[in-house]
């Protein structure tokens, strides 16, 4: 028995393929995650410094700045105008708790000196910042407050600053005398604490959500593993069915094979035996005939008819087992299809009267000349016609060739009878090998039950098609229809 090989095409590893999946969608979650967060922290930052320049430019708008131009000299420091420039920002330094330190720088060649300072009149709670005089020189060099002078518009730091025991923030809001130069810039200092709590509650959500994507990760690889075990164990349920379907197909082909060489070593082992007694038999009859001896020439007939019917049952067998192992071969020629019908007729003819049967052919002229197997459309042909007479008690068979007048111009041989016609219930056995009509429904059908199947899988191995219709107490018709073209012999 030949084994037909089923390789599984299955890769599934569940727990490969669960790890994979978890950690995919950790990362991507993850990035999501990171992303949102890194958003949000920016978000916040922004809404801190908005808040913080806005201040910045309210500071700057308080400011009388003719009073403020009048402060150029260290006797100015602390002195009633100082008070009055310096009042406004305390005020405004009071109301918001967070500004730790609020003062103003003054341009002064190419760097800067210190203005007025809320330091002398109010100190936020928690701020030990030393003051500076006025007049005292600006040491720190601040990117973003030189780029205030620049640019004339208000700045706030990118990053924080960090001093020892504090972390803040920094703007600078410029603001102009009546020429339109910039007099001074205010700075405000604000402690970072709030934004710090801000994105502290944020980075612990943010972590909430990390321990949550875990949760989900693991819970999403244990599904994952859940399923693909399951898929795994589903395919190789499938691959085992796959493997015996194969196995049992390999199994029966082999069986049909072995059957099919089996019927033909048969066939061919009683054809040997069958031919010499049908010699020996025709012999036997002429001796006979010539000695008078009518009732030994009436004995061997009979045995000459029973090996003729039973050489008849082995060539069916034969041409079976030849169908069903590819071993026929198709050889289409020139035909004349008229003389082919006439040989066929004449045949059949003796059988047809003595049952007082007619038996006619209708062949058109454009269909006399094709190119057919003739020795295949003869067999076919030879048992249509037949059948056709064995089932029909009265009236007679029609043969009607035609040639088709659209596609491939095939030949068409349809074979009408009025005989019994096919009942629906046996219409489904006439194409089953080793399957009959019901005997009693007509004459006694003797035969193997393999001249139809035979004759469909000939007219299909040339190419063409074998079709029936029928109407009970009307008769039947069987019509074939093949290609009628020069083609090279092939096997079937």
């Amino acid at each position: 028995m030949t084994v037909v090989p089923v390789t599984p095409t299955s890769r599934v590893r569940p727990v490969r393929d669960a790890v994979v999946g978890g950690a995919a969608v950790f990362l991507v979650s993850a990035v999501g995650l990171g992303i949102t967060y890194a958003f949000a922290r920016q978000a916040q930052v922004e809404s801190v410094q908005r808040e913080l320049v806005q201040v910045a430019r309210v500071a700057a708008s308080t400011i009388d700045v003719d009073l403020h131009l009048r402060l150029d000299g260290p006797d100015k420091d602390g002195g009633p105008d100082y008070q009055r420039v310096v009042a406004p920002l305390a005020a405004l330094q009071r109301n918001a708790p967070d500004i730790f330190y609020l003062y103003t720088l003054v341009p002064a060649g190419t760097g800067f000196v210190h203005g007025v300072d809320t330091g002398t009149v109010y100190r936020a709670p928690g701020d030990t910042s030393e003051r500076l005089a006025l007049g005292q020189p600006y040491q720190i060099e601040d990117a973003d407050l030189r780029h205030t002078l620049e640019t004339r518009s208000a700045q706030v730091n990118a990053e924080t600053w960090h001093d020892p025991g504090r972390v803040y923030l920094s703007a600078y809001a410029p603001f102009f005398d009546r020429r339109g130069h910039v007099a001074g810039i205010v700075e405000v200092d604000m402690w970072a604490r709030a934004l710090e709590a801000r994105l502290a509650g944020l980075l612990f959500i943010v972590q909430v959500a990390a321990a949550g994507l875990v949760l989900l990760s693991l819970a999403s690889g244990a599904l994952l593993l859940r399923l693909r075990r399951a898929a795994a164990a589903a395919e190789a349920r499938d691959h085992r069915r796959l493997v015996e379907v194969a196995d049992a197909h390999a199994a029966a082909e082999a069986s049909s094979r072995a059957r099919s060489e089996f019927l033909g070593t048969i066939s061919h082992e009683l054809r040997t035996p069958l031919n010499a007694i049908l010699g020996y038999s025709e012999l036997l009859q002429e001796d006979f005939e010539a000695l008078g001896d009518t009732s030994l020439q009436h004995d061997v007939r009979r045995i000459a008819a029973a090996s003729r019917h039973l050489s008849a049952i082995i060539g069916d067998i034969l041409d079976y087992s030849k169908l069903d192992t590819g071993r026929v071969v198709i050889a289409p020629v020139r035909v004349d299809v008229a003389d082919l019908l006439h040989d066929l007729t004449e045949l059949l003819r003796p059988g047809a009267a003595a049952r007082g049967l007619a038996l006619g052919v209708d062949i058109s002229a454009d269909a006399r000349d094709a190119w057919v197997d003739p020795v295949r459309l003869r067999q076919v042909l030879l048992n249509l016609m037949g059948n056709a007479l064995k089932f029909t008690e009265r009236g007679g068979v029609t043969v009607r060739v035609r040639r088709e007048r659209h596609g491939d111009r095939r030949l068409t041989c349809t074979v009408y009878d009025s005989g019994m016609g096919i009942p629906d219930e046996m219409r489904s056995r006439l194409f089953q090998p080793f399957s009959q009509l019901d005997a009693s429904a007509a004459q006694a059908a003797d035969g193997t039950g393999l001249g139809l199947i035979i004759s469909r899988r000939l007219v299909e191995a040339m190419g063409g098609t074998l079709r029936f219709r029928s109407r009970v107490g009307r008769g039947s018709a069987f019509r074939l229809a093949i290609p009628s073209v020069a083609r090279p012999a092939r096997a079937a």
